[in-house]
C-alpha cells in the first residue's frame, strides 16, 4: 500500500499524530483521551462538535464512553489535534504565522479554510493563555 507523500506534514507532526493514535487505540478509555485533548486546547463540547461536524450531544456520548467513535472520527480527530498543535508551534516560533504553510497543511490533512480559521483561533487563544500562565508562574518564583 503506497500513500501519496506528505509535502507539508513535518516529521515531528507525524510523530505527534502517532502519539495521539496510540493513546486513542491503546488506552482503555478512548472518550477520556478525546476529552483531555479537547480541554487541552480550551474547546467547549459545542465548539469541538462544530469542528468535528457533530452535535454537542454526540461529543458528550463519545467522551463519556456511551458511544465508540468511528475510525473516520478518530482519523479526523488525530488530524485536527495535529493541525492545532502545528499552529501553536508556528505561533511559538514566529511572530507572524505562515498562513500559506498552514493553508496547505490544512488541505493535506483534509480541512477547509473555514475549519482552519476556527482552528487558528483555538490554537492561538490556547497558546496565549498557556504563555500568560507560565509568565505569571515565573514572576511568582522568588530566586
Amino acid at each position: 500500500m503506497t500513500s501519496k507523500p506528505l509535502l507539508y506534514t513535518q516529521k515531528w507532526l507525524v510523530s505527534f499524530q502517532k502519539e495521539i493514535a496510540g493513546a486513542l487505540f491503546l488506552y482503555p478509555d478512548t472518550g477520556e483521551v478525546i476529552c483531555e485533548y479537547r480541554k487541552r486546547y480550551g474547546m467547549s463540547q459545542e465548539e469541538f462538535g462544530e469542528l468535528m461536524e457533530l452535535r454537542r450531544e454526540s461529543i458528550s456520548r463519545i467522551e463519556t464512553g456511551s458511544v465508540t467513535p468511528t475510525f473516520d472520527f478518530a482519523r479526523k480527530f488525530i488530524n485536527a489535534m495535529a493541525l492545532i498543535e502545528a499552529i501553536r508551534v508556528e505561533r511559538a516560533q514566529h511572530k507572524e504565522i505562515d498562513v500559506y504553510f498552514l493553508d496547505n497543511l490544512a488541505k493535506e490533512l483534509g480541512f477547509s479554510r473555514e475549519k482552519l480559521t476556527f482552528m487558528v483561533k483555538v490554537a492561538v487563544e490556547s497558546y496565549d493563555k498557556k504563555l500568560v500562565k507560565i509568565q505569571k508562574s515565573l514572576k511568582e518564583i522568588k530566586i
